[in-house]
């Protein structure tokens, strides 16, 4: 599902935890970088990180050890709560690792929350996050 404009500031302030990902995408990395903030505070809230429920993930480690992702989605954390498995300065070269990591969620794992660059409406990863059922993708 792609969102824009208010519909997307009112997800961002109030995300759907029955949607395995999301994707933010924009040409300016610190206004992607201040709506990702905002809305990883919304599913984990402040203490979320401090409680090890957030786990960060680079583009790069994820091309070296794709079964990351799937591991960090499902892996119970010490505190209870909500999780996030961020994926950070995500290219098209991760698409099929992300898709598959989409297709495995189950209710209960870790929210997937994706930043990317500039993405082009052609984008395999854009398309990716806009045509899925259980996924959303915001263009900045």
């Amino acid at each position: 599902m792609k969102l824009s404009g208010e519909d997307a500031n009112r997800y961002l302030a109030k995300p759907d935890p029955a949607k395995a990902g999301l994707l933010i995408c924009g040409a300016d990395p610190m206004r992607v970088a201040l709506k990702r903030q905002e809305v990883i505070l919304a599913l984990i809230g402040a203490a979320g990180e401090s409680e090890m429920r957030l786990t960060r993930i680079q583009a790069s480690e994820l091309r070296k050890a794709p079964a990351a992702l799937s591991d960090a989605t499902r892996v119970a954390g010490f505190f209870p709560g909500p999780r996030v498995a961020f994926v950070e300065d995500a290219t098209d070269g991760l698409t099929e690792t992300l898709g598959a990591a989409l297709k495995e969620w189950r209710a209960g794992d870790a929210q997937i929350v994706v930043t990317a660059g500039n993405l082009t409406a052609k984008s395999a990863l854009r398309g990716l996050f806009e045509k899925h059922l259980h996924a959303v993708c915001i263009t900045l």
